[in-house]
């Protein structure tokens, strides 16, 4: 299982072991290599939107999860007019990928 995350306060909360890159979506190519399983956005980077629109349109298929630290309706309609399949708060968003993944719970 691959998940991309472009949030840096969750992989330092969840210990992740991380290559952080502030150009992380280039890591994602139509041509190059495997492309994760879920990605995660962080609609507090300042690209965030632009990253979701990018993401998107190069990888249509894939589940994209925006997450935030609270729920603001304005963000949450604006990540999903980007591209975003749903939306989770930060304390929420390994339930949103074990539901959009169809994992065992």
């Amino acid at each position: 299982m691959k998940i991309l995350l472009l949030c840096h306060d969750l992989t330092t909360r969840l210990r992740l072991e991380s290559a952080w890159t502030a150009q992380g979506v280039r890591m994602l190519k139509k041509d190059g290599g495997e492309a994760p399983d879920c990605i995660v956005v962080d609609l507090g980077r300042r690209e965030a939107l632009a990253e979701i629109s990018g993401l998107r349109a190069a990888h249509p298929e894939l589940p994209i999860i925006a997450c935030a630290a609270s729920f603001e309706e304005s963000a949450v309609e604006a990540a999903k007019l980007a591209g975003a399949t749903d939306f989770a708060a930060r304390g929420f968003v390994d339930r949103r990928v074990a539901r959009l993944l169809k994992l065992p719970g």
